[in-house]
């Protein structure tokens, strides 16, 4: 019972203002303060009547004090609404407030601004969030404001409209949970132990693919929920979500919803207040999906927790499996891991005894695939195709059976070279060739979105073309004239789907690419469609390689399966094996099948690998390599990138940044490798250089790095100064 000197007070602070501390997200270490003015409570009779159900915005009706929002006090964790600068509202946490008189209209000198709104009490940050927030913010060298909007929905508190789209209805959703076997019981025994005890646990389940590691994600988060807590099933993509959510809400029901960055502001508010409220007790979605406020979280699933996509690529750069394992920490949650090729850094600390590490060695369906590779050298593809591929695109299609095949490249073709002088038509704001794209016709780069159309004479030589000349292309990417300028090098996904339907003419195709998916539900449907059996045939990127259940794909057909092994990266290797590893489980999921490997270096090691379903032996001999080299897992790295439009000043800023690091953090556990010009040199119009820090930091000294990157920015107009822990590429 609350006493009566602090009811007093409260009562106080309730006629008068708070002085309220913001986080704002902009790059600044600094809070901002406000005044919050209180009014008083008008009495019963003048109070005017609440909104009818229709009429009021799912954050008013968020709670049985929401429509009483405007009158209670601001305090730490709380959303509010400020100005900012030229900005008329922006949205920040609060992290402290203080009474003050409402006559008060200036701090040090400086004039007050007021808070325009304080947010329901659905869009608070309890202990646990604010407390991820804050590791977020220290972890990844951020101010605190700037990991703020993971934690909200854009536009927090917009009503749900009715949605015009029609969801697809896939046909493999059985609501009843399968009898499992022993390596399955196992895994969901492990994890049971730590819901049981209420205590953090990490568990690593690594399953070939087809093991059934849903399925024990699936009644690990069954027991939870019959605990009362709730759980969030992270994934990759969002072209995953339809498919996982359809078996998730067959087992669930309505106590699981989506979000992601497909649905509306006012869908994505809607989930986030009914998670807030349990009624939404299983949040499935992408990365972001992480930050739902589910009431007392119990189990997070990292579904696929090897993919690049996990790492956000800009402010703030974090990753989503470390993020789930700090969040899980805090609510004494299990978190399960899942993959057929485990990120070598979590296969590690399962060796280790960090996370507990279950085995799923058999697939449920039956053998893994047959993998067959095919050697390209000496001309052994036409239009991309190897005569032993059609043969089996031919014989997968003869028993009614369906194919995927994979080429992980957009466009028809990736340059265009001038016939005459032999130069490539480039992005003028990237050291990049333009993709040359069919549908629509146009030249596109794939780094900065610049587009034009072919033009009519070579911009290096002025070689002119014939006015049918480019405008007519075949199949097989060929011009249909002697005269052409221009001709096509290279291939991508808009290119193999025209020459497949040469070679197939009557079979239905889809593509499943970043051009067929702009539009919201296109993942959806494209996914849905080939999943019913609508096309016989489905082209893609790697939206196709990660995680999808066709039972009727007998055939994995994979273009080039040499084509990220030679990128400067010290993971490419890994990275090409984790693909073609997945692509090709893809194939023969309830029934024998068949996977072919174009490549033109069939004895590479990751290739051998990738065709034996063996990763231990892959593992083994890139571990050992990372050791020897001192990469993640064995040392941390962090990468320091600069971008300036000025290529001297850039490059000057860059030395002056690697002299001082040297000074502070050189030691002798520590590599300081750098500065060197990107991989890219120029992209988005921007010279790139960058520094690499091998070796653990501690907080102080990132902070300190933090420092010195606002100074270079402030010291130099345009210059753009990235911290990137942890990152997944170094080009």
């Amino acid at each position: 019972m609350k006493s009566k000197r602090t009811s007093r007070a409260e009562n106080e602070s309730a006629q008068g203002a708070l002085l309220v501390e913001v986080a704002l997200p902009v790059p600044l270490p600094d809070t901002f303060t406000y005044r919050y003015v209180l009014p008083s409570d008008p009495p019963p009779q003048d109070r005017p009547a609440p909104d009818p159900p229709s009429s009021r915005s799912s954050a008013e009706s968020a709670s049985p004090s929401a429509a009483r929002s405007a009158q209670r006090a601001p305090r730490r964790g709380d959303l509010v609404a400020v100005p900012f600068g030229r900005r008329r509202e922006v949205i920040g946490l609060v992290v402290g407030a203080q009474p003050v008189s409402p006559a008060t209209t200036e701090v040090n000198g400086f004039p007050l601004r007021d808070v325009r709104r304080l947010l329901p009490a659905v869009y608070r940050l309890n202990g646990e969030r604010r407390r991820l927030a804050r590791w977020m913010a220290d972890y990844y060298a951020l101010p605190l404001g700037e990991v703020v909007p993971l934690f909200h929905p854009p536009a927090p508190g917009t009503r749900r409209g009715k949605s015009r789209h029609r969801a697809t209805v896939f046909p493999t959703n059985d609501p009843t949970p399968i009898e499992l076997t022993a390596a399955q019981r196992e895994a969901v025994s492990t994890a049971g132990e730590h819901l049981q005890g209420e205590r953090f646990g990490s568990v690593l389940v690594h399953g070939v693919t087809g093991s059934g590691k849903t399925e024990v994600f699936l009644q690990v988060i069954e027991q939870a929920l019959e605990r009362g807590r709730s759980a969030i099933y992270l994934l990759p993509e969002i072209a995953l979500t339809p498919q996982t959510l359809a078996r998730i809400t067959a087992r669930f029901g309505d106590r699981a919803a989506t979000m992601h960055s497909g649905l509306s502001a006012g869908q994505r508010c809607h989930v986030h207040e009914a998670a807030a409220r349990g009624e939404v007790r299983v949040v499935v979605g992408p990365r972001s999906a992480l930050f739902a406020p589910v009431v007392d979280l119990g189990v997070i699933v990292v579904d696929e927790e090897h993919e690049s996509s996990y790492k956000q690529d800009e402010k703030p750069r974090y990753h989503a499996r470390h993020t789930a394992l700090v969040r899980g920490r805090e609510n004494r949650a299990v978190v399960l891991l899942g993959s057929a090729t485990p990120d070598l850094e979590s296969f590690d600390n399962g060796q280790r005894g960090r996370f507990s590490l279950v085995t799923l060695p058999d697939r449920m369906g039956g053998p893994l695939p047959t993998v067959e590779t095919v050697d390209l050298r000496g001309g052994g593809a036409q239009d991309g195709f190897s005569q032993r591929l059609i043969e089996h695109i031919g014989e997968t299609l003869a028993a009614d059976r369906q194919v995927i095949l994979f080429y992980n490249r957009r466009g028809f073709a990736r340059v265009l070279q001038c016939q005459a002088c032999g130069e490539a038509l480039m992005c003028p704001s990237c050291d990049i060739g333009l993709t040359y794209h069919l549908r629509p016709r146009r030249l596109l780069c794939h780094y900065c979105g610049f587009t034009r159309p072919v033009p009519e004479s070579c911009p290096a030589c002025n070689e002119a073309t014939s006015e049918t000349t480019t405008s007519d292309t075949s199949a097989s990417g060929r011009a249909t004239s002697d005269d052409a300028v221009f001709l096509p090098a290279g291939g991508g996904t808009e290119k193999v789907e025209l020459s497949l339907a040469a070679y197939f003419p009557d079979v239905s195709m889809l593509r499943l690419d970043h051009d067929t998916t702009r539009r919201r539900g296109s993942h959806e449907r494209i996914l849905g469609e080939f999943a019913a059996g609508q096309a016989q045939i489905l082209v893609g990127t790697q939206m196709v390689a990660k995680g999808h259940h066709f039972p009727a794909v007998g055939l994995v057909g994979v273009l080039a399966a040499d084509d990220g092994l030679t990128l400067p990266d010290f993971r490419a290797s890994e990275r090409s094996f984790q693909l073609l590893t997945q692509v090709a489980g893809r194939a023969g999921r309830t029934s024998p099948g068949t996977v072919v490997f174009q490549t033109y270096q069939p004895e590479h090691p990751v290739i051998l690998a990738a065709a034996r379903h063996d990763f231990h032996s892959f593992v083994t001999t890139e571990l050992e390599c990372r050791r020897e080299l001192g990469y993640p897992p064995y040392r941390r790295l962090i990468r320091v990138g600069l971008g300036g439009r000025r290529l001297g000043a850039t490059e000057a800023a860059a030395a002056a940044l690697a002299t001082a690091v040297r000074d502070v953090l050189q030691q002798p556990d520590r590599d300081i490798l750098g500065p060197a010009p990107g991989v890219f040199p120029r992209l988005h119009d921007r010279y790139r250089f960058q520094l690499l820090i091998k070796g653990s930091i501690s907080r102080r000294e990132k902070q300190w790095l933090a420092e010195c990157a606002r100074a270079l920015r402030s010291a130099e107009r345009g210059l753009d100064v990235v911290i990137d822990v942890d990152p997944l590429s170094v080009y």
